[in-house]
């Protein structure tokens, strides 16, 4: 192999850990035919990015626009009114669910809670900016409080009446903390219920990446500098990135997962994330060092709140999960064994089951007001 040749595969290897996303920029080609094969039978059984709703185009308010799709609630849960009675009576509105996903991923990611939770109330989900199909942002915009008005935005426009659940992992999870700093009155009023899964309120320049301990903190200190340098060079990365390598198959399973999983699952996050560019996880990535929403998090306590973490997350370890539930008392916190970062992929029973019982106490509260 060529020296360029080594230096591309390097550079592949490279963004698909430091993609802390789901730690992966790989695309579909794998060198082993035979599991290819495999990967895609499993892929058509379990129909990824399948599930589409009503497409929108939601424009924030620094003008990028955004790729939404609505999930209509086909048939009210809510009880008709009586007609015997002579007085008018106030009938409560369904629910509107809004999901938001994780760096270098897109809304496929909720596939599986997309499919189980349809008929709980009508569901938005979005791809983030410069996300999936979203427009990208500009530079100076890249920051987790323009995530948090960008969700604003998505409520005002999506849901303007009516109780709405919040739910987001990783970088969405953050999104909602930056929500409840700009606008803590909405919690407990439209907003009655929050999931965070696998994420994090602070501290995140504190966990070692590739590496344990020192070892990690260090690759940690390089990691800015090392993908602003990648991104400086997006053809040779997009080329590499687009080879693929069984190293870096390894490496999405090890950095996204905590256990085995079906092969069509680490093909499914290779996907979303190998269609982030460089560029946007260059830009992104050094919001998180800086990342600290700690003190924005008493708006949770007005709400029914659930925080998912995973005892195998090398991204936002579960020491994170307890950190967020220390400053949200009352809140449940859940933790999935044998879970990685992406778990709501990997274990997506537990997580759709946490996720249901947080709504489901969520409008019990509402017959309480």
């Amino acid at each position: 192999m060529s020296k360029a040749g080594r230096t591309a595969g390097l550079i592949g290897a490279a963004v698909g850990v430091l993609a802390a996303g789901a730690a992966a920029g790989v695309a579909v080609e794998r060198q082993v035919i035979g599991r290819r094969s495999g990967q895609r039978a499993q892929l058509e059984a379990e129909p990824f990015g399948s599930l589409r709703g009503t497409p929108h185009v939601f424009t924030a308010d620094d003008g990028v626009e955004l790729y939404v799709e609505v999930d209509e609630l086909k048939r009210s849960r809510r009880p008709a009114p009586q007609r015997r009675r002579l007085r008018k009576q106030a009938v409560p509105e369904d629910l509107t669910l809004i999901f938001a996903h994780g760096y270098g991923l897109n809304m496929d990611c909720w596939h599986f809670e997309r499919r189980d939770l349809a008929g709980i109330g009508t569901m938005v989900f979005y791809d983030q900016r410069s996300h999936g199909r979203s427009g990208r942002s500009p530079k100076e915009n890249v920051s987790i409080d323009q995530l948090g008005r960008d969700l604003n935005g998505i409520l005002e426009e999506y849901a303007p009446t009516g109780p709405v659940v919040l739910i987001g992992h990783s970088m969405g999870g953050m999104s909602i903390m930056a929500l409840a700093e700009q606008h803590p009155e909405l919690f407990g009023d439209r907003v009655i219920g929050v999931g965070l899964c696998s994420t994090s309120a602070a501290g995140l320049d504190g966990v070692p990446i590739v590496f344990p301990g020192r070892v990690g903190m260090l690759a940690r200190a390089l990691a800015t500098p090392t993908v602003a340098a990648l991104a400086r060079i997006p053809d040779v990365v997009e080329r590499s990135r687009k080879a693929g390598t069984d190293i870096s198959y390894l490496l999405t399973r090890k950095y996204s997962f905590g256990s085995e999983v079906p092969p069509a699952f680490t093909e499914f996050v290779n996907e979303m994330i190998a269609a982030t560019p460089i560029s946007v996880i260059a830009e992104f990535y050094p919001i998180f060092a800086l990342h600290d929403k700690t003190g924005s998090l008493e708006p949770l306590q007005k709400v029914e709140t659930v925080v998912i973490g995973g005892d195998s997350d090398h991204l936002t370890p579960f020491e994170h999960s307890e950190q967020i539930v220390r400053h949200v008392p009352g809140a449940e916190l859940v933790e999935v064994r044998n879970c990685g970062h992406l778990g709501l992929i990997e274990h997506h029973r537990e997580f759709t089951a946490a996720l249901l019982g947080m709504i489901e106490r969520a409008e019990q509260s509402l017959g309480h007001r």
